[in-house]
């Protein structure tokens, strides 16, 4: 009964990894280009463009505004069977994850059409990802790259001091223009007071 099980426990193994096999080359067969970027974090941009969701694809663009952009790098066609062979050879078992998402790259997958067919962005710091369906498979393994993207060219991986400064004095001007607009709007409704009376 033993021999049995383990038999079945390894034939079904087997099924996954071939399945995972097929789908890793599905992919990478309909790829023409792949680009890192690296940007600074989004819980960090303007209020106006920050998201909790990847919502910067649009219309088949990335439309991450230059202040916000570290490293933009499109990869040759020996990154890109080295960053296959690396995802289809990780192991991502026992995989840690931290509450917070503060995520820095996003890789972007392009077919010979010109066309964004997937993406996957990345928080190194918490192990989080987004991705899109089709590649939801790979973004564990694409946690485990860290190594590789430092290989490619990507230097951004933490908030330098000097965007902690910025980013401080930035808060702290929102804060003081949004105390303003309370003050002002508390002022008006005052004086409607006063001229009811």
């Amino acid at each position: 009964m033993k021999i049995k099980l383990i038999l079945l426990f390894l034939i079904i193994y087997s099924s996954i990894i071939a399945q995972q096999k097929e789908a890793l080359d599905s992919i990478f067969n309909q790829t023409k280009k792949i680009e890192i970027i690296a940007f600074y974090a989004r819980d960090k941009w303007d209020r106006e463009d920050r998201s909790m969701y990847v919502n910067y694809i649009k219309n088949n663009n990335i439309e991450i505004k230059e202040k916000y952009l570290r490293n933009r790098i499109l990869l040759n066609l020996d990154q890109i069977n080295k960053l296959k062979s690396e995802l289809g050879n990780c192991k991502t078992e026992d995989w840690e994850i931290g509450s917070c998402y503060w995520p820095r790259h996003i890789l972007i997958f392009t077919n010979a059409k010109n066309e964004i067919f997937g993406y996957i962005e990345l928080c190194f710091s918490c192990g989080n990802t987004q991705s899109s369906k089709n590649l939801n498979f790979l973004a564990r393994c694409a946690l485990k790259q860290e190594k590789l993207f430092k290989e490619f060219g990507i230097t951004y991986f933490d908030d330098t001091e000097e965007e902690i400064k910025k980013l401080k004095s930035k808060r702290e001007e929102e804060q003081r223009v949004f105390e303003e607009k309370i003050k002002a709007i508390e002022e008006k409704n005052k004086m409607k007071q006063e001229n009811k009376s």
